[in-house]
């Protein structure tokens, strides 16, 4: 790092960890920077993540409620150990909130957080409350590790990359409901949108089947975001990978439609945060076994071919993904935005490749 750069916006969150945090953390190498810490227990690993409750989209639709908060604060640390092929145990949350709120916002909050835990057979184990001058919630769960240990790593020189879970549904949710085409739906895609924007669940049970699998996977969640998980996979391991211009994304023809008749992208849809997919990479050799043991049980999108390199990701005609699109902390990424008119312009306007 040279002396020039004084501010963490200047180098972004994936650099601020590779050259200033990461190298304080004790843990072998081949799983710094993993989804979890990997913590051997003698009879079997642990898993064990740490993750502060997001701000929910909603919110600037004025849809959000103590409920989502409380859903969101589960499944950002249960897709932590979805992505390292885990089942989850228990969680610790802290909460932080001013003197005056509802003592009904706090019940509620906790329905929506035990809703969530309890979908996933893990337990609330206690935490802590404090008073503070805005609300802030942060989760820590605690995992058993799968058959295989996952990481983010993979030896293999040529691999295939694969999406698991539903795209583009977050995003066809909110804009449904911010160009106000939500009551032209039918139910049940209402309910779909409306399940993906305010209740999305983490890859649980994919996370499990890809630690049964005989062979290397490297995964990793997407609670930043496609773009962001492929990126950060492409450059840990060295890998270049291609994305063609036109993957055949797992998205229904309803979300396609009404993401046309608003001129939105449907890679804008698909690539940016919001579906909390895992990012899997294999290799090319098993890469038809990979899917074929995983398409029935879950939406999947392949997303293009990976060879050893330097470590990068671009389109079949040379495009890379632009910063806002990877959707960095301290780098222009979601917690920076304002306003609801911002996020439209930045994830479903700004394209996601320059």
């Amino acid at each position: 790092m040279t002396s020039a750069i004084k501010r963490i916006s200047e180098l972004g969150e994936i650099r601020l960890l590779s050259e200033v945090v990461l190298q304080h953390v004790m843990a072998p190498l081949t799983e710094i920077g993993d989804d979890c810490v990997h913590l051997d227990a003698g009879d079997g690993a642990l898993l064990w993540s740490i993750d502060p409750c997001p701000t929910p989209v909603a919110q600037w639709l004025n849809i959000s409620s103590p409920e989502v908060l409380g859903w969101y604060t589960a499944a950002i640390n249960l897709s932590d150990i979805a992505a390292c092929g885990g089942t989850p145990i228990g969680m610790l949350v802290s909460i932080e909130m001013p003197s005056d709120t509802e003592v009904d916002f706090v019940r509620r909050y906790y329905d929506g957080l035990s809703r969530a835990l309890s979908k996933y057979r893990t337990h609330l184990l206690g935490g802590n409350l404090k008073a503070a001058h805005r609300f802030a919630a942060t989760g820590s769960i605690l995992g058993r590790e799968g058959s295989r240990r996952i990481t983010r790593r993979i030896a293999a020189d040529d691999c295939d990359v694969f999406l698991l879970g539903q795209s583009g549904l977050f995003w066809t949710g909110f804009a449904a409901h911010f160009f106000g085409r939500i009551s032209g739906l039918q139910q049940s895609e209402f309910e779909e949108l409306n399940r993906a924007l305010l209740y999305p669940e983490p890859q649980m049970a994919s996370g499990c089947k890809i630690s049964e699998m005989p062979f290397e996977v490297a995964c990793m969640d997407c609670s930043d975001g496609p773009a962001n998980a492929l990126f950060q996979l492409a450059v840990q391991n060295k890998l270049d990978l291609i994305i063609p211009d036109q993957p055949e994304w797992a998205i229904p023809d309803y979300a396609k439609a009404l993401l046309a008749s608003l001129d939105v992208p449907v890679e804008n849809a698909c690539l940016n945060f919001g579906d909390w997919q895992l990012a899997c990479v294999v290799a090319h050799d098993i890469a038809d076994h990979f899917a074929n043991a995983l398409e029935q049980s879950v939406p999947l999108t392949w997303v293009g071919r990976a060879r050893r390199g330097a470590g990068s990701v671009m389109t079949s005609r040379g495009k890379q993904f632009s910063t806002q699109s990877v959707n960095e902390n301290f780098r222009a990424g979601y917690n920076s935005v304002m306003s609801s008119v911002e996020l439209v312009e930045r994830y479903l306007r700004t394209p996601v490749f320059a």
